[in-house]
């Protein structure tokens, strides 16, 4: 049974949720009709995004740990799965090295933990993006999807779901506004991020890549 502050968080971040899942890029993904080519320009564009994020998520979750320390609980960079995924699939570099968007990464540790729930939770979403993959590209954790391969290896929704059990929810409790920010930020930011890079690209403007 999930604890009153991830109730809370589903039921506040879902409109955000869904508009992420509408998004083209990430609909093309589970389509029957997804090429190699239009994988490794996802790659890239969820490269980009995550180059932006991870150097300041890192340090702000390290400083999390340290208040509340955890056995099991530990972040898995998603950067250099990404890169790897991309040099399994001889992606060519499109030109963008970072996010096209500017995120908001100036809030407090409650703000950081909203974040966390969205990465977090997105490798549910993974586990089936990941047997889509293999079904019909033929790509697995060893062989350009190791990024939604991430729960082969890493249980990290289930270790940060009792984290925030054992005692991030009760410390929090009266900053859930922020949380919630956090997390809606990025889901919004995600969202805007893939539009633009979707703009910016001249491959995703193309009649190569249409969404379903």
């Amino acid at each position: 049974m999930d604890s009153p502050m991830l109730v809370q968080l589903r039921e506040q971040t879902r409109p955000a949720h869904l508009a992420l899942e509408s998004q083209p890029l990430l609909q093309r993904l589970l389509s029957s009709r997804l090429t190699e080519t239009d994988y490794g320009q996802l790659l890239q564009s969820m490269l980009a995004f995550y180059q932006s994020l991870e150097p300041v998520l890192v340090t702000a979750t390290t400083a999390l740990l340290a208040q509340h320390p955890d056995p099991n609980y530990r972040y898995l960079p998603r950067e250099p799965l990404l890169a790897s995924d991309c040099r399994a699939l001889g992606c060519v570099s499109s030109g963008f090295i970072h996010s096209p968007i500017e995120l908001r990464l100036n809030g407090s540790g409650a703000y950081f933990l909203g974040i966390l729930y969205v990465i977090e939770g997105s490798t549910q979403g993974g586990r089936f993006i990941a047997k889509h993959l293999a079904d019909t590209l033929g790509v697995g954790e060893n062989s350009g999807a190791s990024f939604f391969n991430i729960h082969q290896s890493n249980n990290s929704w289930k270790a940060f779901r009792c984290w925030l059990h054992r005692g991030l929810e009760r410390h929090y409790q009266d900053d859930i506004k922020s949380v919630i920010e956090g997390a809606n930020m990025t889901f919004s930011a995600l969202h805007a991020h893939l539009d633009q890079w979707q703009r910016l690209n001249p491959f995703f403007s193309s009649n190569n890549f249409q969404a379903e």
